[in-house]
């Protein structure tokens, strides 16, 4: 065969591809693949899609009442909000089968989407999720065979949150304010040393250490304030020994006073030790870089 004839051939075949091609496009293209499972069905026009519906052109994140979306996996399965690997409060990443019990009463729905959009979204900021799922109680089985009981977990494509079995609707604000600090702390856990090195530095030589070994007087008055700790020195083990708090205590401690005192507050309670200052500065500074809203 003449090169001629081979190049004709080929030109031939590549046209009967494309045309084939063409006019199969609709078999190409996966069935679901512009379903957007975290949204209600287009023919969904109960009170719960309306709320959903609304709380996503309100907030920029999806609302879910229920971990099964609206599409299905490869095999055909319907697909789960995968949460089996989370951050549960923790300050680590946590895997279990957890088990959600859902809220099927729209009332209620509608109370935890406003107490979630007043309370905790805003102050989220850009460290908001793709999606909340809003349950009424999160479980799992510890590897003891006991269950155990979470208020929230941080996964992938969205944050679980519980009203603790109703408890959250007594006080949502204080509810809110003490996940925040948790998700807050969290989430610094997982910055690189180069964001969170500045807060640590302040007492990084003296974590844990003995009050003793540094000639320290711990009874003398806020003496804790001159080494940067909101803490009292604590007598952990009995006896005589006082020690600095831990490097995870003094973190707790520092994002719940950012989280509830204005600086002038601060300042008006702990300004006579300009390290306080600074270290609050220094703590609200990244906080507020990690993009929370604060």
């Amino acid at each position: 065969m003449s090169l001629r004839i081979k190049l004709y051939s080929c030109l031939a075949i590549a046209g009967m591809l494309t045309f084939s091609a063409c006019g199969s496009e609709d078999d190409l293209t996966p069935s679901n693949a512009e379903v957007n499972g975290f949204a209600p069905t287009a023919d969904d026009n109960s009170a719960t899609a309306q709320l959903r519906n609304t709380f996503y052109k309100e907030t920029g994140s999806y609302l879910l009442f229920n971990d099964t979306l609206n599409t299905t996996d490869t095999k055909g399965n319907p697909e789960l909000f995968d949460a089996s690997y989370a951050m549960t409060g923790t300050g680590s990443v946590d895997s279990y089968n957890y088990k959600y019990s859902y809220i099927t009463d729209v009332t209620e729905q509608q109370k935890f989407a406003e107490d979630v959009k007043t309370y905790l979204l805003n102050k989220l900021g850009k460290a908001k999720p793709y999606s909340f799922l809003l349950v009424n109680d999160i479980s799992y089985v510890d590897s003891y065979g006991r269950t155990k009981h979470v208020k929230y977990l941080l996964a992938t494509r969205g944050y679980v949150l519980s009203t603790n079995n109703g408890a959250m609707y007594d006080d949502p604000e204080s509810y809110f304010s003490g996940m925040l600090a948790n998700i807050i702390i969290d989430k610094f856990g997982r910055q690189s040393s180069t964001v969170t090195d500045p807060f640590y530095a302040y007492s990084k030589t003296l974590y844990s250490e003995k009050l003793g070994d540094h000639d320290i007087d711990a009874t003398e008055e806020n003496i804790e304030w001159q080494y940067g700790f909101l803490e009292k020195f604590a007598d952990f083990w009995g006896g005589d020994d006082y020690y600095f708090p831990f490097k995870e205590r003094d973190l707790q401690d520092w994002v719940n006073v950012v989280l509830t005192m204005t600086r002038d507050e601060f300042v008006a309670k702990y300004g006579s030790q300009q390290v306080m200052v600074n270290k609050f500065d220094t703590i609200k500074g990244i906080i507020e870089q990690m993009g929370f809203n604060i």
